[in-house]
């Protein structure tokens, strides 16, 4: 029996969740057995590598925090679960699996090309990526710009440790506070709808479906809006909304000739 998903957080964390799960279900369907899923930035295994795993794929997570990836090999791995330092050789595989990664790389056309070769020619890639000039990376920008992001951090902080002191969960919160997370890993790309296509065909890769996640979500919303119905509104919203106003992008695509630098197409490998 699968576990249920987490309850919504004003990231919309588990819309994301659910776009990934039926991403792979459909192509579980298309392939007619259970794919192999090969997930870069796979972290500590809290957020998405326990629910893929869920689903009875054959996973492999990669991620260089060390801490973060001993944290998800100690509480995840298994017989068809398995967590590395580095993207291994033994594909074709038929997922790749980028959940809010490619913002944090330098260089993420030059990745997703050293990844291209482990992708089956009907493989799907995955993803998701905060809108660069949306509500949540406007937010984290004021919150820089006047100290009010780290002070709203700090005070939400505060609150839930007192909620779960009254609810008598101080346990599972210090656990949670405790979990092994790579923060020094900011955003260093900041994508337009355009951009984030363009990067990925550059890698490889041409986008076949193109979602809106949530609309808000930062310090300051995460710490003034909360309850269920909230959740959902702040969903409703990022389906209602224009592309350019919501705050994440989820997508799939496929694979196909990259382009080489004098701009002429060339094949994987």
């Amino acid at each position: 029996m699968t576990q249920p998903l987490p309850p919504e957080n004003i990231y919309g964390h588990t819309k994301k969740l659910r776009y990934l799960l039926d991403r792979l279900a459909r192509l579980q369907g298309k392939l007619g057995r259970a794919p192999r899923v090969l997930d870069f930035g796979c972290g500590n295994g809290e957020a998405v590598s326990q629910y893929l795993i869920d689903q009875g794929v054959d996973y492999t997570g990669v991620d260089f925090h060390g801490p973060s990836l001993e944290h998800a090999a100690a509480r995840f791995a298994g017989a068809r679960a398995r967590f590395l330092s580095s993207a291994p050789d033994d594909g074709p595989y038929d997922a790749l699996v980028y959940s809010d990664v490619l913002e944090h790389l330098d260089d993420p056309a030059g990745v997703l090309r050293g990844h291209r070769p482990l992708i089956a020619e009907d493989g799907w890639l995955i993803g998701s990526v905060p809108n660069g000039y949306g509500p949540f990376e406007m937010e984290k920008r004021l919150g820089r710009y006047t100290g009010a992001g780290w002070v709203l951090t700090k005070a939400h902080a505060k609150l839930r440790r007192v909620k779960h002191k009254l609810r008598g969960t101080d346990a599972d919160a210090a656990a949670n506070d405790a979990l092994p997370y790579n923060a020094a890993c900011g955003h260093v790309q900041f994508y337009t709808r355009r951009s984030i296509t363009q990067t990925l065909r550059a890698g490889g890769f041409a986008v076949t479906d193109f979602r809106k996640g949530c609309f808000m979500g930062s310090s300051a919303s995460v710490f003034v809006l909360r309850g269920r119905p909230v959740m959902r509104a702040n969903n409703a919203l990022g389906e209602a909304l224009p592309g350019w106003a919501v705050s994440t992008w989820y997508f799939s695509a496929e694979p196909v000739a990259t382009a080489s630098p004098d701009g002429s197409e060339r094949g994987p490998g």
